[in-house]
């Protein structure tokens, strides 16, 4: 029964990130084919510099709030929502110093700036949806987040084709990317069946539960960071055609890694449950990291040999195949580290996650400086592949030292 209910939740999220996915590849494809490499590199730049603000939205608020017994929404969505509108206004107050060379391309224009501005409103809808998110997660019933997710998604294509057919710029892309957002959050809070009316806001739950997710928090930025320095390092300095080579290619890989996230958010209550029993967690780990190993290379192999279908986008996406197999490679361990870090949150290993991920995150941030003026994406693809083996081996070692010390005691 357990096994089925896992399928079941990761089929929902499974399949709302195959819906989303097959749409926003429509919508990269008529993005690119519109604005050229150029325009996609300048909207890969907005973008990638607000995905940066979403890990920070979460902080790992979820995984606590989720072991409360009886957990009051409002508390949760009151908190998110702080905190949304302190990072919408440090992320635009940093724009305003982020540098630009016109005679190379490099760094963030004034169009980008105002890009940034524009798409950065969807940080209050992306707290809502990560908030919501909890509920269906606690619940274990992930068919009304999908419901919710698609029925944005399908907005974001109607209004992206709208404003393409219309001939309109850039800007009005991301506002319908904001606006579809937007609507997912305000159905996924119909679906989730809670109230947020009138306002509540708990300081002691808030303290309370800052202080638990501190360290998971942290983990989450240091992983985010870690895991976007190269694109924004990319935008500093190299050129913006560089920047949408590998934009399209990053595009692409960013919804495979997104794939074992839903097993693991499927998993994670019963990791929790089997723990708080003493039993079953053992062979619970074990299954499951034989799962998303093999998982890996099915999904790696046949992306391998379709990866040449990127000059059908437009010839000038070409060089994006290379970086891209490169980021396949890593797959192994982007599926197994996604497991491994619910694991060792499971066992209060939050605090190691947190310092791993910091280590990671400098030595991916001092590579990129190094080898990115010589070798460009194919330098941060190279990169990515090597941190995440690196993480990998970190937390492989942390779960097979704790997995001695339960067998010991059992």
């Amino acid at each position: 029964m357990q096994h089925k209910l896992i399928a079941k939740n990761t089929f929902y999220q499974t399949l709302a990130r195959l819906i989303t996915s097959f749409v926003g590849f429509l919508i990269t494809i008529i993005i690119a084919r519109r604005f050229g490499v150029l325009g996609y590199g300048d909207f890969t730049k907005v973008t990638s510099y607000i995905a940066l603000s979403y890990l920070i939205l979460d902080f790992g608020l979820n995984a606590f709030f989720l072991q409360y017994e009886k957990p009051n929404f409002k508390n949760l969505f009151y908190l998110r929502i702080l905190i949304s509108l302190i990072v919408f206004a440090l992320v635009n107050l940093i724009t305003f110093v982020l540098p630009y060379n016109p005679s190379t391309g490099s760094g963030f224009s004034d169009s980008v700036r105002m890009g940034i501005f524009i798409f950065s409103f969807s940080i209050f809808a992306q707290s809502i949806i990560l908030s919501t998110m909890a509920i269906f997660q606690k619940s274990i019933n992930y068919f009304r987040y999908m419901s919710g997710v698609v029925i944005g998604s399908l907005a974001n294509l109607a209004l992206v084709l709208l404003f393409t057919f219309l001939n309109y710029s850039i800007f009005f892309i991301l506002f319908a990317f904001v606006l579809s957002s937007f609507i997912s959050a305000l159905f996924l809070i119909k679906l989730s069946k809670e109230s947020i009316w009138p306002f509540f806001f708990d300081k002691a739950f808030a303290k309370e539960i800052f202080i638990k997710s501190l360290p998971i928090g942290l983990m989450l930025i240091f992983n985010l960071v870690y895991f976007r320095a190269d694109m924004i390092l990319l935008s500093l300095m190299a050129s913006t055609k560089d920047v949408g080579i590998y934009g399209l290619s990053y595009k692409f890989f960013d919804f495979l890694i997104a794939l074992p996230l839903f097993l693991s958010n499927a998993i994670y209550p019963f990791l929790i449950k089997a723990k708080q029993e003493g039993k079953g967690f053992l062979g619970l780990t074990r299954n499951y990291f034989s799962v998303f190993l093999v998982s890996s290379f099915i999904v790696m192999i046949p992306f391998w040999f379709i990866s040449p279908l990127f000059i059908l986008i437009k010839t000038d996406f070409a060089n994006s195949i290379i970086p891209f197999r490169i980021l396949l490679l890593s797959l192994p361990f982007f599926f197994t580290t996604s497991f491994l870090q619910w694991v060792l949150i499971t066992l209060g290993k939050q605090k190691y996650l947190m310092y791993v991920y910091l280590f990671s995150t400098v030595l991916n941030i001092v590579l990129n400086v190094i080898f990115i003026p010589q070798f460009s994406y194919l330098a941060s693809a190279t990169i990515t592949l090597v941190s995440e083996g690196i993480v990998f081996v970190l937390l492989i070692g942390k779960v097979l030292n704790a997995r001695n010390l339960l067998e010991r005691k059992t």
